[in-house]
């Protein structure tokens, strides 16, 4: 009597499917926020390789006579613009692309090469390639914390090679 009574019960299907949803949802629910945040992180990364990208094309049109684009402070503080420009988007003013990204984690760095070029339009005799780069935290990335997992870094660099004013 004792095992018809188990046998009954293993074999009884009623509620399986309750069973199985409280087994699963858990695990569907947090692949799918997951999901949810890498996608967020993944736009926020965008918007930060075209900040820096953006500030190196700025830095690099503002050297009317062929200077250093990374000493020029007349008439304005054009490096001060640039990290503006990466961060917010415009050179002055502005709300920051992502939360938590400011100008002070905007390096904005000029190098020199020595121009070997044989035409006039290649440009003077010493090339300055203009590198901006930012690194930071990223505070606004919750589900991460909930995990037990750190913030990820968003990160980005890009070089452009200054050739004066357009």
């Amino acid at each position: 009597m004792f095992t018809r009574s188990i046998a009954s019960v293993w074999k009884d299907a009623e509620g399986s499917v309750l069973i199985e949803a409280t087994v699963l949802l858990p695990m569907l629910l947090t692949l799918m926020l997951g999901l949810f945040e890498f996608s967020w992180y993944f736009h926020k990364q965008q918007l930060v390789e075209s900040g820096v990208r953006d500030a190196a094309r700025y830095l690099t049109r503002v050297a009317i006579d062929g200077t250093n684009p990374c000493t020029l402070t007349t008439p304005v503080n054009f490096k001060a613009q640039a990290q503006n420009i990466a961060v917010t988007g415009v050179a002055t003013g502005g709300t920051a692309r992502v939360v938590g990204w400011t100008t002070a984690s905007v390096t904005l760095a000029c190098s020199t090469f020595t121009n070997n070029g044989t035409t006039p339009d290649e440009g003077g005799s010493t090339i300055y390639l203009v590198t901006a780069s930012t690194n930071f935290a990223d505070p606004a990335l919750g589900y991460f914390g909930f995990l037990g997992l750190t913030a990820p870094s968003l990160s980005a660099s890009h070089v452009e090679r200054s050739i004066g004013p357009g």
